[in-house]
């Protein structure tokens, strides 16, 4: 069914630092914005955008603003055009008196009190509106400009309504416009300037005001300008007089609409080198890949977006100074602030957090996304390698840590380049047998007798020594290895256990198996295919769960659990009482064991209410026919009131830290 025009009002923005935030931030008062970062063919951006208003950001950029100023004023004189300019009087005492000099019709000062721009943009339109003779011969005009422009739109829902300008029509004549009123052009792109679109509608559906894609139209550059309203979406094609924006849309993330990983790069060295103190925010998502498990990619897809969406709004209405946010890869996030006031920091943050991650949906359904932030500030030896490393870096302790969602780096310039030398000697280290496996015995509280041993990795690094499994699993995530490196992990624990002597046939083996392993559609079919393979059996391995935020679709993950006990494995839930493991667990999950956190097994001795902690844990447990294994013992009084509580199992440097599997082999002969 084809439309009939619908009106609306365009506005010209020029920003040299601000354009993104500032161009949403317009659009949500109605306008349909064009915008621009450069003062290249300005006159020309201007007229092709069919504007009454220019919107001038003069704010550092003076001398550059004063001359887009100066060259649209030109015109605005005679054809009753408002420029608005946008200054900060306490850079730049006398910046407004210059924008009037240069031809500006209307300012608005950022160091008042009070500065309202949708105020400001209405007065400004108030002015355009009188110069032409009142509003309907306004409107009127509006229109006509409008008509002549590249432009068409669409209704949603159900019966979709299509309106192709004219001009379009003319300039597109091999489209067949009749016949595909939504996809002509789409038709006539490349798969890559496909991708752009989708990602731009993606991000109108998601909620963004406005987006804009870069591609061909019959030969030529154009920017094609989205936008949604009132249930429609308008679109709005720009030639372009050479690539200088199609080149510049290479720092875009497709996805979200930010800026990626390079782009972020290049911002924060060039305010390094101007001299700006910078602050960088990692921000990423503990439990992001069992989101992406349980509702798909596309809707995990749809979930950035969003969050980009609102990281990028909720940045510009708390930070007025120069920023950036952008998506570094995958679920992570950056967002750069320069000049803040260190005493600014942490209230920023948590204020961030509370704003982007409240009230999270997908498809309708609450959404808890697990956010953690990693935080880097700069010093005078700073560059923009090693801060945004030291950011990230940050951020893997934060993911790490069971509490405080929000870390401050600590690391020096050493550090960071260990971690990197770490992170491309880890793959190789697999190949080369450095990854080996330590055994700590698991022990009967009330006899004392070995009972079996938890697998744990280590890096046997041949320069740096032994490295924990905490630097392991860390380095192996910021690398992309964690799948393989998990799996390789159970393979050797399972070939070790296979080939203890006969006489400790009766010795379990636990091994930990990540949410993200669970997430695998094939993980139950897999791990057993590996404990055959070993020749270990089932019935005497233990598969610790280590990650309880959300483990994707509980549904699903209940299934495998079921169907691995079903073939006699058994499964425990690993660090519980932390805060850090779901109680839904124990009535969605088929378990047999909770593991008590180390960290409250360590304080029993001494507090009264880590004992009324640790001895509600084990009634529970109790009471839900599970067993009961304590880590982290280390002393006789502790071991003497896990025995009064009634806690059956423990493991702890008390009886024996972790052992080589020499060690260990010799230790279990001696205890059996």
């Amino acid at each position: 069914m084809t439309a009939q025009p619908v009106e609306f009002r365009n506005l010209f923005l020029l920003s040299f630092h601000e354009r993104d935030p500032l161009a949403t931030e317009i659009a949500s008062f109605g306008w349909r914005v064009h915008s621009a970062r450069r003062l290249d063919n300005l006159s020309a951006r201007f007229f092709s955008a069919s504007a009454m208003i220019a919107v001038i950001d003069v704010r550092r950029a003076e001398n550059d603003g004063l001359r887009a100023i100066a060259e649209l004023s030109k015109t605005a004189t005679e054809g009753g055009i408002a420029i608005l300019a946008l200054v900060d009087s306490s850079q730049k005492p006398q910046i407004a008196a210059q924008c009037f000099d240069k031809g500006a019709t209307h300012y608005l000062d950022f160091a008042a009190a009070g500065a309202d721009i949708a105020q400001s943009i209405k007065y400004a339109y108030r002015y355009v509106e009188n110069f032409r003779g009142g509003a309907e011969r306004t409107s009127h005009e509006q229109s006509m400009l409008t008509s002549a422009d590249l432009q068409w739109s669409m209704t949603l829902g159900l019966d979709n309504e299509y309106w192709v300008s004219d001009s379009l029509r003319a300039a597109a004549s091999e489209i067949d416009f009749g016949q595909y009123p939504a996809t002509g052009i789409y038709r006539e792109l490349s798969s890559e300037e496909r991708k752009r679109v989708r990602g731009a509608m993606g991000r109108l559906r998601d909620g963004a005001r406005q987006a804009a894609v870069p591609h061909r139209l019959v030969g030529r550059p154009v920017i094609h300008h989205l936008h949604e309203t009132g249930g429609r979406i308008f679109g709005r094609i720009e030639y372009l007089a050479n690539n200088e924006e199609v080149d510049d849309w290479t720092g875009r993330d497709l996805l979200s609409g930010l800026r990626n990983s390079v782009a972020a790069r290049a911002w924060v060295r060039q305010k390094l080198e101007a001299g700006n103190q910078l602050t960088l925010i990692a921000i990423g998502f503990k439990n992001f890949r069992m989101i992406n498990a349980a509702f798909g990619r596309n809707a995990g897809d749809q979930l950035l977006r969003i969050v980009g969406h609102r990281l990028m709004d909720q940045t510009q209405r708390l930070y007025p100074g120069p920023h950036l946010v952008a998506r570094l890869d995958g679920q992570n996030f950056l967002v750069a602030l320069a000049d803040i006031e260190n005493s600014g920091i942490s209230g920023l943050a948590k204020n961030l957090f509370d704003s982007v991650f409240s009230d999270l949906q997908l498809e309708g359904r609450p959404i808890h996304l697990v956010a953690r932030a990693g935080v880097a500030i700069s010093d005078a030896d700073s560059s923009e390698k090693t801060l945004i490393r030291k950011a990230v870096l940050a951020l893997a302790e934060a993911t790490a840590a069971q509490a405080l969602p929000i870390k401050f780096s600590t690391v020096s310039e050493a550090d960071v380049h260990l971690e990197e030398v770490l992170e491309d000697q880890l793959a190789g280290a697999m190949g080369r047998g450095e990854i080996v496996i330590a055994f700590q015995p698991q022990l009967r509280v009330a006899t004392g007798q070995l009972t079996g041993a938890e697998a744990l990795a280590r890096w046997e690094h041949p320069e740096y020594g032994l490295l924990g499994a905490s630097t392991l699993f860390a380095v192996a995530e910021r690398a992309g290895v964690m799948e393989s490196l998990s799996t390789q992990i159970h393979k050797q624990a399972l070939t070790l256990a296979a080939n203890w002597p006969e006489s400790l046939g009766f010795l379990s083996l636990s091994i930990n198996v990540t949410a993200g392993d669970l997430a695998a559609a094939s993980f139950d079919r897999d791990m057993l295919e590996q404990v055959e393979k070993a020749g270990f059996e089932a019935s005497r391995l233990t598969l610790e769960i280590t990650e309880s935020e959300l483990i994707g679709n509980l549904s699903a993950s209940a299934d495998k659990l079921r169907r691995l006990r079903t073939a006699g494995v058994q499964i425990a839930i690993d660090d519980f009482g932390t805060g850090y493991s779901s109680l839904s667990y124990l009535k969605q999950l088929p378990v047999d064991y909770l593991k008590i956190d180390s960290g409250l097994t360590n304080d029993i001795s001494g507090s009264p209410k880590d004992q009324v902690v640790v001895r509600s844990i084990i009634e529970m447990a109790h009471s839900l026919h599970l067993g009961v294994i304590a880590e982290g013992v280390e002393t006789e009084s502790q071991l003497d009131i896990l025995t009064e509580q009634g806690c059956e199992f423990f493991q702890g440097f008390l009886r024996s830290g972790p052992l080589s599997p020499d060690e260990f082999e010799a230790f279990a002969l001696r205890s059996n």
